[in-house]
């Protein structure tokens, strides 16, 4: 059996940056979400960095319309209570959305670092989702591995460390999907594969030693699982210039 979801993250919808950039934000992510429906996929994961409250309902009735099987992660420009007008959380641990279901045989865990910082509770929490014979799928807003970039020591998340620490010692694979630095990376470290997916407004230029807008393409990841393996595709979209 192969069933496959999309991950679409860093959408920052109507804020100052990507009108700053004159990103057509709204536009992005429509083509995104019909070429995800035109795939035949159902299924989407919003990984985080939505935008601002007014771009709330705009986005809920897209995913409705062309994606309606989605699950919602927070990122650093989000808040919770925002974002609970329009989707209900599936669990709270300590004020913030974390949640999980099974599927397939493969644990799906969504973590909210929205304040990035790692709270005691969140980590006892993963700590105890991690107790499952089968392989996991983690979403979360910021990378867990570390990318030796200047951009990852920008804003990392606060106790990282001990995230990856707990994944390391889980006995399986765990799949890592994330966004927030705005550039495309694909890593393996031991039994953690981590893939950093580009947002779906601007982008910044991976190897820079400054902050630098990329504006040359915008993208999203597909993620194909089949039995006990995963495949993970990062989809460029170029810009017309």
């Amino acid at each position: 059996m192969t069933r496959s979801f999309a991950f679409v993250t860093d959408m920052h919808l109507d804020d100052a940056f990507t009108r700053g950039q004159q990103v057509p934000a709204r536009e992005n992510l429509l083509l995104l979400l019909q070429e995800i429906a035109g795939k035949g996929i159902r299924e989407v994961v919003i990984g985080g960095d939505i935008g601002e409250p007014s771009a709330h309902t705009f986005l809920f009735e897209a995913l409705q319309q062309y994606t309606p099987e989605y699950n919602i992660i927070l990122g650093n420009f989000d808040k919770l209570e925002d974002v609970r007008l329009h989707y209900q959380p599936p669990g709270l641990v300590d004020g913030t959305m974390c949640y999980s279901e099974d599927k397939d045989g493969f644990r799906y865990i969504f973590l909210d670092t929205a304040s990035e910082v790692m709270t005691v509770a969140q980590l006892q929490w993963l700590e105890a989702e991690l107790k499952t014979a089968g392989k996991v799928l983690l979403f979360l807003h910021h990378p867990v591995v570390e990318i030796p970039i200047f951009l990852d020591g920008l804003q990392p998340l606060q106790g990282r460390e001990k995230v990856k620490a707990l994944l390391l010692d889980h006995p399986h694979p765990v799949y890592v999907f994330c966004g927030h630095l705005h550039i495309t990376d694909q890593r393996v470290e031991k039994n953690i594969h981590q893939t950093v997916t580009p947002a779906t407004g601007a982008q910044f230029v991976k190897e820079a030693t400054e902050v630098q807008v990329d504006l040359s393409y915008f993208g999203y990841s597909i993620v194909t699982i089949t039995g006990d393996e995963v495949k993970t595709a990062v989809i460029r979209h170029e810009r017309d210039r």
